[in-house]
């Protein structure tokens, strides 16, 4: 859990005398930790999200500043105040209007204002901002496996402002390994993309890991919100360009504190939907029958099914050298019209008839029966979901 440059420039504006003077549309950016940095090369050794200060020691040239607010730009630096005094008298306004450009929070300092005491105030803040979330996270996750007390996890959430009757939404974001990007790297990646998206629309975020999914968080962002935050975090990692691919599984958004288990089960169940679509994202409440299915305890029942009718036809077709069951599905899903099937599969109606027929001896279920239409159907159905 970073903390936001907003959040940094409202305790620091009165503290300090914090002023922000260009960059306003980075605002919530985040940050994981602050340095004092005179030396523009030292930029290269940034890991990205900082907050910097500089008193503008080695600014001997009109042109310094500016290029030392670019070098941080491109290392991925948050925010950076600049220490008016004797180096830097004033901020020119070419640095201002580049800092606007590329929405990069530019601050002043007064002299009299010590960095050094500003740099362990906003250090101990972050530190603080991760302890709470680690104490948040598990919480949370005691509660969605059902591991400890229950009163007293919901005690230690209540004391941070996750209350008892608040809406949950659970957010499943399931990655696939890159060569170039390592698996750890991706999902570090995606959680802070995913909580500056978040922190952008509502305070109360949290993320962890489970397995090998990133399980996000949203508390009381209501269904408006829950959207933007979906489209403004796939917009978002387009952006970053990284090739990656994932599949977003978005949960119910319920109140109460005690579903948190049931949206966890959803946003699973509908991150699997979207991967076996090859989607970028599913919502739980979309999936239609699927939901049914998904709430069925006993895997093995529907796995039954499953092999006692579609899987039967499947390898029929791989024994003979058929594609009977590509040609069923065409047929259940455009309403049993034998003109469609003809059409798509470029075969004469009479051949359609004749296939539907060995398709009834095989399974021993007549498709052109309502019944058996309708088992059919929910036999495709539960094969898209294992």
């Amino acid at each position: 859990m970073a903390v936001t440059v907003r959040k940094m420039y409202q305790n620091g504006s009165f503290l300090y005398h914090m002023e922000l003077i260009a960059g306003r549309g980075g605002l919530m950016n985040l940050v994981n930790w602050v340095h004092i940095i005179e030396d523009e090369d030292v930029s290269k050794f940034l890991h990205g999200n900082e907050l910097v200060f500089t008193a503008g020691i080695l600014n001997h040239s009109q042109d310094w500043l500016r290029l030392f607010a670019k070098r941080l730009y491109e290392a991925g630096v948050s925010a950076f105040v600049v220490n008016i005094g004797p180096y830097s008298r004033k901020v020119p306004e070419e640095v201002i209007t580049f800092c606007d450009h590329v929405g990069l929070p530019l601050f002043t300092i007064p002299w009299e204002t010590r960095m050094v005491d500003m740099t362990r105030d906003f250090c101990q803040k972050i530190i603080n901002s991760e302890q709470v979330e680690i104490s948040i996270s598990s919480a949370l996750k005691n509660i969605i496996f059902k591991t400890g007390d229950f009163e007293s996890q919901l005690l230690q959430l209540e004391k941070y402002g996750y209350r008892r009757e608040s809406r949950f939404c659970l957010i499943a974001i399931g990655l696939s390994d890159k060569p170039d990007f390592p698996l750890d790297i991706l999902r570090q990646e995606l959680t802070r993309i995913a909580e500056q998206t978040a922190k952008s629309i509502h305070d109360l975020f949290l993320s962890f890991v489970y397995k090998e999914a990133v399980i996000l968080v949203l508390n009381d962002y209501s269904e408006q919100d829950v959207a933007e935050f979906v489209t403004t975090f796939i917009n978002g990692t387009k952006k970053k360009k990284m090739g990656w691919q994932y599949h977003l599984g978005v949960g119910p958004n319920r109140s109460g504190i005690s579903e948190l288990d049931k949206n966890f089960k959803c946003a699973i169940a509908s991150m699997e939907m979207a991967c076996k679509r090859k989607e970028t994202h599913c919502y739980y409440d979309r999936l239609d029958i699927h939901k049914l299915l998904y709430a069925i305890a006993d895997r093995s029942v529907i796995r039954q099914y499953y092999r006692d009718t579609i899987a039967k036809l499947e390898q029929y077709d791989r024994e003979n050298g058929t594609e009977l069951t590509t040609l069923l599905r065409t047929y259940l899903f455009h309403n049993g019209s034998l003109q469609e099937v003809s059409e798509i599969h470029y075969l004469h109606r009479n051949t359609v008839t004749n296939q539907l027929k060995k398709i009834e001896k095989v399974l021993g279920r007549n498709p052109l029966e309502l019944e058996d239409k309708v088992s059919l159907m929910m036999a495709f159905y539960i094969r898209d979901m294992l």
